[in-house]
């Protein structure tokens, strides 16, 4: 099991703490405690088994919630960024999982995720 309060490095000196907040039916939320009042910042790790007798996969999820107040409209808003794991029965392997995940993090560099963010194909 995590830990009940995990603390991650941001971008340069940036480091941030999420509480535990609370764990239903196998997801669980932390909370960013050292936000400004009317904001959040969520982190949310939830686990998906199949239903008995089905063949779906396992599917784990990892997701980074920010929301803000618009300066201009007053209105919050929520960033979301998000990682999802199907693990397949009896198919892929932990190893192979493993990799795959090795790749995605070696893909998301700096250069990467602003071609996705500047929409580029």
């Amino acid at each position: 099991m995590f830990a009940t309060d995990i603390t991650l490095a941001g971008d340069a000196s940036s480091t941030r703490t999420y509480a535990l907040t609370s764990i239903v039916n196998g997801k669980a939320i932390r909370a960013n405690a050292s936000v400004a009042a009317g904001e959040a910042e969520l982190l949310t790790i939830s686990h998906s088994p199949p239903a008995k007798g089905s063949s779906a996969p396992t599917r784990h999820l990892v997701r980074f919630d920010l929301t803000k107040v618009n300066a201009t409209s007053g209105l919050s808003q929520t960033g979301s960024v998000y990682v999802v794991i199907e693990e397949p029965q009896n198919t892929v392997t932990t190893a192979q999982l493993q990799d795959m995940i090795t790749q995605l993090k070696n893909f998301l560099s700096a250069g990467n995720v602003a071609k996705m963010l500047n929409d580029e194909p």
